[in-house]
């Protein structure tokens, strides 16, 4: 077998797969049956119609699933499995693109439009949580990984007044603010007060907070952080709030900061780019919002 066909055999499976395999392929089914084509044996072109439809809908993670999951079932069956076709194999490849093209949407996060989703943020341990998240996000560049990867440990106030935070790239330094209500270390210091005020000290710095205020122990996943901007973002009312994700805080910060004049090189000192080209790739969007 070529090697593009066998970058499509089915890898062994768990009782977890299996089950997740049954659903995708009466998913898959039912789309067959709806569009009058045959599901098994199906031909290549049903099914790179059937992951094309899919890509509007699901991530390209389901898409390739789904294409496993079109396999077991006919090598379970003795036929020979769809996707080895470069039909099924470019679809695909296309919801891999589509994918990607989506998280470039990302739109970066203007200084006006976080003015306003600070000022929206309430005053409940939540909202003072997600003001640290939303400020320190944007003030420091951090990737979302890097943000609800942080310990309470991590970070140090400097004789300064600015913020010391120590990543696996790094140290990076987050000065005060200009202003109280947009500072950084202001927002950082309210909600670590807010955990030492219920005895935690150590452990991850930003947490699970419930619908009654209760702060719980484990960390945020990254994609809470898009979580907290888009709710932020609702709150202020901001046109279409589902266009930011939490890497918007970083890409506005960079964004901001090319405005000012910084140089690549002071960005990429504070944003752990290794690459200039990354850095313009980040500022080009700045011409198109």
């Amino acid at each position: 077998m070529s090697g593009a066909a066998s970058r499509w055999q089915t890898p062994p499976v768990n009782a977890n797969t299996e089950r997740a395999y049954r659903a995708d392929w009466a998913d898959f089914a039912g789309w067959c049956a709806r569009a009058g084509r045959r599901a098994l044996p199906a031909s290549p072109r049903t099914v790179s119609e059937y992951l094309d439809d899919l890509a509007t809908r699901r991530r390209p993670s389901t898409v390739r699933r789904r294409l496993a999951a079109l396999h077991a079932e006919h090598r379970a069956a003795g036929l020979r499995a769809p996707g080895d076709a470069p039909g099924p194999r470019l679809a695909a490849a296309r919801a891999d693109w589509r994918g990607r093209a989506l998280r470039r949407a990302t739109v970066p996060l203007a200084v006006p439009d976080l003015v306003r989703m600070i000022g929206a943020t309430p005053p409940t341990p939540a909202g003072v949580r997600d003001r640290a998240v939303l400020l320190l996000g944007y003030g420091a560049a951090l990737r979302r990984t890097e943000l609800v990867g942080l310990d309470l440990a991590d970070a140090r106030l400097r004789r300064d007044g600015a913020l010391a935070l120590h990543l696996s790239r790094g140290p990076v330094i987050v000065p005060p603010g200009s202003q109280d209500a947009l500072c950084a270390v202001r927002a950082w210091t309210a909600w670590t007060d807010e955990l030492r005020r219920r005895g935690e000290r150590t452990g991850p710095a930003f947490r699970p907070v419930d619908r009654y205020g209760n702060v719980g122990t484990g960390r945020l996943s990254d994609k809470a952080v898009t979580g907290i901007v888009q709710r932020a973002a609702r709150a202020a009312r901001l046109p279409r709030p589902e266009r930011f994700t939490g890497r918007s805080l970083r890409l506005g910060m960079v964004v901001t900061a090319a405005g000012l004049g910084a140089t690549d090189l002071g960005i990429m000192a504070q944003t752990g780019h290794r690459s200039r080209r990354l850095v313009h790739s980040y500022t080009r969007d700045r011409q198109r919002t």
